[in-house]
C-alpha cells in the first residue's frame, strides 16, 4: 500500500521535472521574437459550434468563460499528443468535466477576476493557456501516481477528474488536494517567472533543501524545519509558491494546525511492521485527539506513517525520555517538548515567508492574499451574516457548495446553480 503523503506529493516530482523541461522549450521560442508572426501563431478563425453533439453546452460555456475573455483553453476531451504515452490514460466524464470547469470558473478565475489590481486584463496575460482534463491518474513505477502536471506556466494537466466529488473540499481527495491546491501553485510559479520573487527568500532556508529526497520526508518533520509541505523542500521556487498555495486553500483548522506542529522538534524513528499493527490505531488517534501522555507503555505524541519503500516510520515529538526510551515525565505528569532543535522555529520561519510572499503580491499584482483567501474559503464554506465559518454537529466546517439553507424549501445549492449555467445553453440547440 502506497502511503497518501507519497500519493500526493508525488504529482510535484512530475510538475518540477516538466516545469524544466518546458521552460526550456520556452526559452527557445523567444529567441525567435523577432520573426514576424502575424498577430497569432495560433488559428483565430471563427467556427461555429457543432449544435448537433451532446457537449454542445460545455463547448459553449468555456468558450464565453474561459476562452473568449482569458485566452483559455479548457482541452476537457482528452488528447493523447498532450499526454504521457507511457501511461495507460482514460479521459474525463462529461459530468465530471463540467463539474471542474463550473468550479474552476468559480473557485479560482472569477476570485482572481475579482481581486486582481489590473482585474480586466490580468488573467488574460498571465493564466495558462490551457487546461488539459484527463479522467485518470498516472501510475508510475514506484506505485505512487500523478495528479497534475505544469508545461512552463503555458500548460496544466488536471488529472484524476473522475474522482472529483464536489461533498469533498478537504482531505487527500477533496477538491483542493486534487485540483485547486494545484491550480494556485501552477499560477503562483507564472507569476514569479514574470517578476521574480524577493532574494531575502532563497536564503530563508539555505542549507535545508532537498532535491532528491524530499518525497520521503514527514510532513510533520518539515513543517518544524519551516516548510509547508515536504515537496517545498525540493527547492526555493517550490517553497515559495506552495506557501501561497497553502495559504489560499488550506482551512482555518489545517493552517493553524500546521503552524501548531511547526513550534515543535520532531524525530522519526523506524518502526517494525509488528509494532506498526499493535500500536498504529492507539497512537494515530492519540495523535488526532491531542491527549495528554497518561502512559508510559506505549507512545502517545506521534504518528505512524508507511513510506513508498514499505518502510514504517514513528514520526514523534522530540521530549525527554527514560532508558527504555519511553517519555520520561515529571511528578505532576506532564512532559516538556522541545521547540529550539537545531535553532529552528519553524513556525516563525513559515510566518517569514508567507509575508513575503504577501508583500510581493500586492506590490507587483495588487493582489493582498488574505483577501484572495477569505474569498475562496468563503465560496467553499458557509457562513454567518457576520462573516464568520459555520460548523456542523462534528465541528466540521459546512460545505457551501452542496449547502441549501434549511428554511427555505426553494433553496438551490451553489453547485447547482453553476451547473444550471451549463443547462442554459441547451436551450441553443433547440432554435
Amino acid at each position: 500500500m502506497t502511503s497518501i503523503n507519497n500519493i500526493i506529493t508525488a504529482r510535484y516530482k512530475v510538475l518540477s521535472m516538466a516545469m524544466v523541461m518546458a521552460l526550456g522549450t520556452t526559452t527557445a521560442m523567444l529567441s525567435c521574437s523577432e520573426d514576424d508572426l502575424g498577430p497569432s501563431i495560433y488559428d483565430t478563425t471563427e467556427r461555429p459550434l457543432d449544435r448537433s453533439i451532446y457537449t454542445f453546452p460545455l463547448d459553449t460555456f468555456v468558450k464565453k468563460n474561459f476562452l473568449e475573455p482569458y485566452n483559455l483553453k479548457d482541452v476537457y476531451k482528452m488528447e493523447d499528443v498532450g499526454t504521457d504515452m507511457q501511461k495507460n490514460l482514460v479521459p474525463a466524464t462529461y459530468e465530471n468535466s463540467v463539474n471542474l470547469a463550473v468550479l474552476t470558473k468559480y473557485l479560482w478565475l472569477d476570485v482572481y477576476a475579482k481581486l486582481a489590481g489590473e482585474k480586466n486584463v490580468f488573467l488574460k496575460k498571465y493564466s495558462p493557456r490551457i487546461i488539459h482534463v484527463i479522467g485518470s491518474p498516472g501510475y508510475n513505477s514506484d506505485g505512487s501516481r500523478t495528479v497534475g502536471v505544469a508545461e512552463g506556466g503555458l500548460k496544466v494537466t488536471l488529472m484524476e477528474v473522475n474522482r472529483l466529488d464536489v461533498n469533498q473540499i478537504e482531505g487527500p481527495r477533496g477538491l483542493n488536494e486534487l485540483f485547486f491546491h494545484t491550480m494556485h501553485h501552477e499560477f503562483g510559479h507564472i507569476l514569479d517567472q514574470t517578476v521574480l520573487r524577493p532574494t531575502a527568500f532563497n536564503v530563508i532556508s539555505t542549507g535545508l533543501y532537498d532535491a532528491m529526497g524530499w518525497a520521503e520526508k514527514s510532513d510533520t518533520i518539515q513543517a518544524a524545519l519551516g516548510f509547508v509541505t515536504p515537496y517545498g523542500s525540493s527547492q526555493a521556487g517550490e517553497d515559495w509558491v506552495e506557501t501561497l498555495a497553502c495559504y489560499v486553500t488550506y482551512d482555518q483548522d489545517r493552517w493553524e494546525g500546521l503552524l501548531n506542529s511547526a513550534q515543535y522538534d520532531w524525530e522519526e524513528v523506524d518502526y517494525t511492521v509488528e509494532d506498526y499493527k499493535k500500536n498504529y490505531s492507539k497512537a494515530y488517534n492519540e495523535y488526532l485527539t491531542g491527549y495528554a501522555v497518561k502512559t508510559q507503555n506505549y507512545d502517545t505524541i506521534g504518528y505512524l506513517r508507511e513510506t513508498a519503500n514499505y518502510e514504517y516510520k514513528l514520526i514523534r515529538k522530540v521530549v525527554p525520555r527514560n532508558a527504555n526510551g519511553f517519555v520520561a515525565l515529571d511528578a505532576e505528569g506532564k512532559y516538556t517538548v522541545s521547540t529550539d532543535l537545531d535553532n529552528i522555529n519553524g513556525r516563525a520561519t513559515i510566518l517569514e515567508k508567507l509575508d513575503l510572499v504577501r508583500n510581493w503580491l500586492q506590490e507587483n499584482w495588487g493582489v493582498n492574499i488574505d483577501s484572495l483567501r477569505h474569498e475562496v474559503q468563503t465560496r467553499q464554506y458557509v457562513t454567518d451574516a457576520d462573516g464568520n465559518f459555520l460548523r456542523d454537529a462534528r465541528g466540521a466546517f459546512i460545505n457551501r457548495l452542496t449547502y441549501k439553507d434549511p428554511a427555505d424549501a426553494n433553496a438551490t445549492s451553489i453547485i447547482e446553480q453553476l451547473l444550471q449555467e451549463v443547462e442554459e445553453y441547451k436551450k441553443l440547440q433547440t432554435k
